[in-house]
């Protein structure tokens, strides 16, 4: 199963990618919105996690395009933590919501449950 990350935070990013790879999972990262929509236009992913404060396009531009063309799962992954941010993300179509910072093992749980 191939996720995509989608993170510009180099720390975080590094450290997620590892702990998944761990997990069995492999992994393209990408750390702009156009470098993350040229990935997804050219491989199909089982899950997308996504930031939504993102270089180039922001993460809810993001993940309108995804939704143009796909009914992948999509995580947001951020730092905004809002409920008028949580509902706007989920109503343009993420799947689930979490709040930075997260523990890989929830994270992991709720990639179980989609």
């Amino acid at each position: 199963m191939t996720i995509l990350f989608i993170e510009d935070d180099s720390m975080i990013g590094e450290s997620t990618c590892i702990m998944l790879k761990q997990a069995g999972f492999n992994m393209h990262w990408a750390k702009t919105g156009t470098q993350a929509l040229k990935l997804f236009e050219h491989n199909r992913y089982a899950l997308v996690l996504l930031d939504l404060g993102l270089p180039q396009l922001d993460g809810l531009q993001v993940l309108t395009q995804i939704r143009k063309h796909s009914d992948v799962p999509v995580l947001i992954l951020t730092a905004r933590d809002s409920i008028d941010d949580r509902v706007k993300g989920l109503e343009q179509g993420a799947d689930d919501y979490m709040v930075k910072p997260y523990h890989i093992a929830e994270l992991l749980a709720r990639k179980r449950a989609s």
